[in-house]
């Protein structure tokens, strides 16, 4: 059994800005649940990536033309 890590709680915020879902796992293709690992990662400029078994699904960037700035 996998011993559950304690998380650091974020509080919940809210950004405009360009979603991108991308690498759909085939797990979800027939059916809307799926067990995995989830991962989530936040830069200092807002952008934001969510992955499922370390591949990225959804991307969000808060920049106006909604590409990344270097």
């Amino acid at each position: 059994m996998l011993k559950m890590k304690k998380i650091k709680e974020y509080k919940e915020i809210h950004q405009i800005g360009t979603i991108y879902l991308e690498n759909m796992p085939k797990e979800l293709k027939d059916s809307t649940i799926m067990k995995g690992d989830i991962g989530v990662q936040i830069a200092p400029d807002g952008r934001i990536w969510i992955c499922i078994n370390h591949m990225a699904f959804l991307r969000f960037s808060p920049h106006p033309n909604g590409k990344m700035e270097k």
